[in-house]
């Protein structure tokens, strides 16, 4: 009889089971979601290109670039949609239905980046990978440093809302870019015309890594959604001092003809940081700053701890450098100048 057992089931508990089947499905979504369509902020950047290029390789993604203009192309199969980021209904009407967003901006000012992680939140947007590709953020004299401010505004700022349960995010740290380092001579080693100007001794170790092993990161952690949620991985390429590099270079090279001169890195350092003060972050300034921090105790560090293998960074051995550095030098050689 019904007085003997529960009362009949009313409107009100229908709803209730309702809500509450609901919730369990969203979490369990969310527990076992795997990321299919994946968006590209700054896709033709010096590091956002071998992004786009990992994740077309890897073959597992629906891709979209975000962009502020026509004109660029892109591999086939990856559409573009431009948009004005600073505008939030663009960014949410472009982010809808999208599972991860890549930043790979990578500019100083963090509100472009702050406001694409509020317009993901507000899509449903599942995963952020974080502009981060740099010197790991627990270097709090690092991220104190002028050109690593903003860094640090957009990594707190995604720490917030996931936090709150509104999306989850993925940061790879990578030191400095050991490719694009030799083809610009911003370690200040110069391959074509042989000269090496030390930061101080040239003895201080910090990890590097080519820019196509970051895309191959990026495009294994998306892979690998809840191995990586809500995870701050490092990886490198070599750990190794500017002197190491620098002979490696003289290995690959020749060793005659090369000119080795030390630069005081603090009196560098005072210099841009005055420069800065006065809005001046030229090319020489803002290098200064960066390999202040490489050269300096206290503002980098090697990674005791690493993810290559669960991202699939293979360490690269001295030939595999000194290959490396012949083929820059082989292009530097045969570029128009």
């Amino acid at each position: 009889m019904a007085s003997e057992g529960r009362a009949l089931q009313t409107p009100r508990d229908t709803e209730l089971l309702k809500s509450n089947y609901l919730q369990l499905h969203y979490l369990t979504l969310k527990m076992s979601r795997q990321i299919k369509h994946v968006v590209i902020a700054g896709a033709t950047g010096n590091l956002g290109s071998h992004i786009l290029t990992a994740l077309v390789s890897h073959g597992s993604f629906n891709i979209m670039v975000l962009t502020r203009k026509t004109g660029a192309t892109f591999p086939a199969g990856v559409s573009a949609k431009v948009v004005d980021f600073s505008s939030p209904a663009e960014l949410g009407l472009a982010l809808q239905g999208q599972d991860a967003v890549v930043d790979a901006i990578l500019s100083p000012d963090p509100t472009v980046s702050i406001g694409l992680i509020d317009a993901a939140v507000a899509a449903g947007v599942y995963r952020y990978i974080a502009p981060e590709f740099t010197i790991h953020p627990k270097y709090d004299k690092t991220r104190s440093l002028p050109i690593f401010r903003g860094k640090a505004q957009i990594y707190d700022h995604l720490q917030k809302v996931a936090n709150d349960q509104k999306i989850t995010w993925t940061a790879i740290s990578n030191g400095a870019f050991l490719d694009w380092c030799l083809r610009t001579g911003f370690l200040n080693i110069d391959l074509i015309k042989k000269k090496v100007l030390l930061m101080n001794d040239g003895t201080r170790v910090f990890p590097l890594t080519v820019l196509p092993a970051v895309g191959t990161a990026v495009a294994n952690a998306l892979a690998q959604a809840e191995k990586t949620k809500n995870m701050h991985c490092s990886i490198y390429g070599v750990q190794k001092c500017q002197n190491e590099i620098a002979d490696l270079a003289k290995e690959a090279l020749g060793p005659d003809g090369w000119e080795v001169k030390s630069q005081d890195m603090e009196k560098a350092f005072e210099e841009a940081l005055s420069a800065t003060t006065i809005g001046n972050y030229s090319w020489t300034v803002v290098g200064d700053l960066i390999r202040y921090s490489l050269a300096t105790p206290g503002y980098n560090g090697v990674f005791e701890q690493n993810h290559n293998d669960l991202l699939g960074v293979q360490p690269m051995s001295d030939e595999q450098v000194k290959a490396l550095i012949k083929e820059i030098y082989d292009e530097l050689k045969s570029a128009p100048h």
